[in-house]
């Protein structure tokens, strides 16, 4: 072999390894370094305890698995909110005993209500403060039960508890900040720049747009998730010292503009979809030359320099003040026929077209300034006050929610005193304990059976571990916590998989329940068996309850969600004029996420529910910026207010009748603008866009066929 070829194999595998390696850090490394720092925080809080002689460092070692997180934000957040929570149900714990010790129907009446009370303020807040709420009202069950009979007891009980529950919290804290440390604002860059070159590869194919006979692709149908999370990361930001203010309100920002251009680009997809089943081939090549330019220089952006960076937003520039031009002349190939479907298809998506070069100018000019201000402190754009991104959460989900809780634990207490077995605490304790958390998590059905398989998984280990392998191998702590770290590992490595989200809960819960983590070693087979009896009844009692109030059916979840984006049509017909297109935006993707990562829904009802949101979007920003334009230029508009009356009616009570003449009104209204000017008014191409998603009766909130089978 010569040495040219010898060099050139050579250097051929220093680059091979060179990517592996680079590929190990990015996706082993990060899951190592976790199942070490979990270990580590479990192992450092049983220690801790058993030297302070805490009665029960099973909380703490719990304590260190809940709140444990890959970026030290989330940590410090999630342990924020746990504190509270363990304050506030200590604190009501007290009080109730203190009040209705003696009185056992009062007592578990107030329990009842409390329970209802945190079970539906998990549903409807969002985040860790959800789980704040889960803690206040399971601390109760671990606080105040055990005392029941003895009353006198609980401020012992309570002091406890939450000292185990600090011990857990400052070691995962600690470990998390001081191991291996990762800053959610480290991670903001690299998020932010994957997001961007996400949109660069949309937008660049005119494929992605064009010829494509449907929008089945994962990005379409999950992209509200993006947004949801990425707002969930500058809210627990907020937690790191590390990243001010100015940081927080730029990654807002983008959320936003980020939020808007991805409406409008699904948008004009979508639309692009329906109207290539009935236009003419004219219509289609017209506009794809309207679009091919934004591709020309998208696609010259191969690497994002600085130089190529700033040339490609001076090219956006100059192309969002040429559109209107090139709309129009564009439009003038075609012969003026205000009102024909075909025209009015041409204009709705030519004017997404113009829309989706100045959102993604926006967005691009936000993301350049903020790549600046992480690398060098200094910004070149100021921040707009960015709108508070807006929840949405169902009056009956809420309702429904509390009513489980609490008949959770009466039905649970009521086998309690039925039975009068000595173990059914431990029942109540673990079903109101699954029935609260379960309900933070997605798809909560598949979740308890998933966690009743970690559930049983975790009670077989932990018999293994107390009969055979702690009282065999272990002489002190020092050897405890060496034969239960590889325990610990793996129950830190099994966080790190979301799929496996309810099995790792059920092993943890009930592996930390049942292991001789005592001062001194003690088990006893028979109540060994009939602990883990009773903690498995309870986990059965929580599945059943979601099986029987089970208001996430999927046929419900498409009605509530129909009705809801219904009636924002409707408002916006009436709303205030200064109403942000932001607050509907985030307000609509918050409530398909939460229906998509709660209900029972398969592909086909997701879709359908995302389809939804887009055509309501839509309709809402243009039956919003009709009225603007209408309130700006005054004068009589007698045709308009008619149109606009004429739909709020039809989305409060749909029917075929409305729908036709809401059609008829639209090509009119069309009709009567024809000699006004177009680009003063803008109104022509906001009619279009109606009447356009209209036509395809699919995309609109109403639900026409069961799409749940």
């Amino acid at each position: 072999m010569s040495l040219t070829k010898l060099l050139y194999w050579n250097r051929s595998l220093l680059y091979l390894l060179k990517s592996a390696f680079r590929e190990w850090t990015l996706k082993d490394a990060p899951t190592l370094i976790y199942m070490a720092k979990a270990t580590i925080a479990a192992l450092f809080a049983m220690l801790i305890s058993m030297m302070l002689t805490l009665p029960d460092p099973r909380t703490a070692i719990f304590t260190t698995f809940i709140v444990m997180q890959p970026q030290s934000g989330l940590v410090f957040s999630k342990s924020y909110y746990r504190v509270l929570g363990t304050i506030a149900g200590v604190i009501v714990s007290l009080l109730m005993v203190g009040a209705f010790a003696q009185d056992p129907h009062w007592f578990i009446a107030f329990f009842a209500i409390w329970i209802g009370m945190t079970t539906a303020a998990g549903v409807k807040y969002r985040n860790f403060q959800s789980y704040g709420f889960v803690l206040a009202g399971y601390t109760l069950c671990i606080v105040a039960l055990p005392v029941i009979e003895q009353p006198m007891e609980i401020f012992h009980i309570a002091t406890s508890r939450f000292s185990e529950v600090m011990v857990g919290i400052l070691c995962a804290t600690v470990v998390s900040e001081v191991l291996f440390p990762r800053k959610l604002s480290d991670s903001l860059l690299s998020s932010e720049r994957e997001r961007f070159e996400n949109v660069l590869k949309s937008l660049r194919s005119a494929e992605s747009l064009f010829g494509v006979q449907d929008t089945k692709d994962e990005d379409a149908v999950n992209f509200s998730s993006g947004v949801v999370g990425v707002h969930t990361i500058a809210v627990n930001s907020a937690f790191e010292s590390a990243t001010d203010k100015r940081n927080r309100l730029y990654l807002e920002q983008l959320n936003l503009e980020f939020m808007h251009l991805s409406t409008t680009f699904h948008s004009l997809k979508k639309i692009i979809v329906d109207i290539e089943l009935r236009a003419s081939s004219k219509t289609i090549d017209s506009l794809q030359e309207l679009y091919t330019p934004l591709v020309a220089i998208v696609q010259n952006v191969s690497y994002l320099d600085e130089e190529s960076f700033n040339h490609m937003i001076h090219q956006l520039k100059e192309l969002k003040e040429s559109m209107p031009l090139r709309l129009e002349e564009q439009q003038e190939r075609f012969e003026i026929d205000y009102g024909s479907d075909e025209n009015d298809a041409f204009r709705s998506a030519g004017y997404l077209i113009t829309r989706v070069v100045e959102e993604f100018y926006i967005y691009a000019s936000s993301y350049e300034a903020f790549v600046k201000l992480k690398s060098s402190g200094k910004t070149t754009k100021e921040l707009n006050r960015v709108v508070r991104f807006k929840t949405h959460t169902d009056n009956v989900l809420v309702a429904l929610a509390a009513l489980r809780g609490s008949g959770v634990l009466l039905v649970t207490m009521a086998f309690w005193l039925l039975s009068s077995w000595k173990y059914g605490t431990i029942t109540i304790t673990m079903a109101v304990v699954i029935g609260l958390l379960i309900g933070t998590l997605p798809r909560p059905l598949d979740a308890v059976m998933n966690f009743l398989k970690g559930a049983v998984s975790a009670a077989m280990v932990a018999a293994l571990y107390n009969f055979y392998i702690v009282p065999e191998l272990t002489t002190d702590v020092y050897t405890l916590g060496l034969v239960m770290a590889p325990v610990f590992a793996f129950v830190g490595w099994m966080t790190t998989k979301p799929k496996w989200s309810g099995f790792s809960l059920g092993f943890v819960f009930l592996f930390m329940s049942q292991s001789s983590f005592d001062l001194y070693y003690k088990i006893d087979p028979t109540i060994f068996l009939e602990t883990t009896v009773a903690s498995l009844l309870g986990v059965s009692f929580a599945g059943a309850a979601y099986i029987l109030v089970n208001f996430w059916s999927c046929s419900l979840s498409q009605q509530r969600v129909a009705k809801v984006l219904r009636g924002q049509i409707v408002y916006l017909c009436n709303a205030p004029l200064n109403l942000q297109r932001a607050s509907l935006e985030s307000l609509g993707r918050d409530m398909i996420q939460q229906f998509s990562t709660q209900g029972r829904l398969n592909v086909r009802s997701s879709r359908l529910m995302y389809e939804w949101l887009l055509a309501t979007l839509e309709i809402g920003g243009a039956i919003m910026r009709i009225r603007k334009n209408m309130n700006r230029l005054g004068g009589e508009f007698t045709m308009l207010n008619e149109t606009l009356e004429k739909m709020r009616h039809y989305f409060q009570t749909p029917s075929d009748a409305l729908l036709q003449s809401l059609l008829e009104s639209l090509t009119g209204s069309i009709q009567s603008l024809q000699g006004v000017q177009k680009q003063e008014l803008h109104i022509i191409a906001q009619l279009s866009l109606i009447k356009t998603i209209l036509l395809s009766r699919v995309a609109i909130p109403i639900i026409k066929e069961d799409s749940c089978r």
